[in-house]
């Protein structure tokens, strides 16, 4: 039996299918309840289930793990906290939610985005990593978009989200403040390097 499992484990990094890293996933039984409900007040839909029509990319803006979307219990007074799908750091890739569970990383389009947060202090910071922390995270987006049937064309970065405008990113959505707010990550240039690669 131990043979078999080694074997699986190798076939996997021998296909390039990235590795996760669960030990610091959201507790399910209460996200499912806090993000359902949520739903119900931002989407007008009483769901925890997520059918992703879309990868959202986000930095950190930090250096270290973002331990706010493990730990926090609400954000702007509201429950839940902030939880992305997958945060990226170098080589290592970290699932704080399985892609099918809707998480809190990006205002206006929970409800059909896979989140992604690469950490760094900012857009130079992170295109400064690109061989690092951006050839990881297009590792990971290759999977997702093979696994649920997405193209690079449902690739959308946080300030393409953040002007909540249909004709930018066509699910955008909110009930409570559909306004546009100011958000820059991942930066322009990491947008095009992942953009370019998987286009390859």
């Amino acid at each position: 039996m131990r043979k078999f499992i080694f074997w699986g484990l190798l076939c996997g990094v021998a296909m390039g299918q990235p590795r996760y890293d669960t030990s610091r996933v959201r507790p399910l039984e209460s996200w499912k309840r806090q993000i359902a409900e949520y739903s119900r007040r931002h989407y007008g839909e009483p769901e925890w289930r997520l059918q992703p029509k879309c990868i959202v990319l986000h930095y950190t803006a930090g250096t270290s793990f973002p331990w706010n979307l493990v730990n926090t219990p609400d954000f702007a007074g509201e429950a839940p906290g902030l939880a992305s799908h997958y945060v990226v750091d170098g080589s290592q890739i970290w699932q704080l939610l399985p892609p099918e569970v809707r998480s809190r990383g990006a205002y206006g389009i929970n409800h059909r985005a896979i989140n992604i947060e690469m950490v760094a202090a900012d857009g130079a910071d992170l295109y400064h990593n690109r061989k690092r922390t951006l050839d990881t995270t297009i590792g990971l987006v290759r999977d997702l978009l093979e696994r649920f049937h997405l193209t690079s064309r449902d690739i959308y970065s946080h300030q393409q989200v953040s002007q909540m405008n249909i004709r930018v990113c066509p699910w955008v959505l909110d009930l409570v403040n559909p306004a546009p707010y100011s958000k820059v990550d991942p930066g322009s240039s990491s947008m095009r390097y992942v953009l370019d690669r998987l286009a390859r």
